[in-house]
């Protein structure tokens, strides 16, 4: 892919993000409402509704795949070591929690936390590396 600068590539992900966050919203709040209109939802709809309700995150990590794909090496490489220590940082607690909680020392956690964690801690590294390295991705 043609690489373009930073500030393009961040306007078209921005562009895209806000769209997908719309769908998002609409899918948690409208999948969440009509489940709630049934006292026991068929299977088959709740499914439906959860895959509905997460595939708007599965294009949020495309969205920046492409954004690291359109940049310039060392951007691209500020974006990947972010996700990749983002995802260290996720599995990390993952793991950690998993052995607390099975020796009951802490609660059961929600399964589809993970992606908050992992866009939690990604954007924490990102924005300490940036501060840390300088704000100067633009071309």
């Amino acid at each position: 892919m043609a690489e373009v600068t930073f500030r393009e590539a961040n306007k078209r992900y921005r562009r895209a993000f806000v769209p997908v966050m719309v769908v998002y919203t609409i899918a948690v709040f409208g999948g969440s409402y009509l489940l709630k209109q049934f006292e026991t939802p068929p299977t088959w709809l709740a499914a439906i509704v959860a895959l509905i309700m997460a595939a708007p995150v599965g294009g949020v990590l495309w969205l920046m795949w492409r954004l690291s794909r359109e940049t310039d090496e060392y951007t691209r490489q500020q974006q990947m070591a972010a996700m990749a220590a983002g995802g260290m940082i996720t599995a990390f607690f993952s793991v950690v929690w998993g052995f607390l909680e099975l020796y009951n020392v802490v609660p059961s956690l929600w399964t589809f936390l993970v992606g908050p964690i992992f866009f939690l801690s990604y954007g924490l590294i990102y924005c300490v590396s940036r501060r840390s390295f300088g704000a100067g991705f633009e071309k």
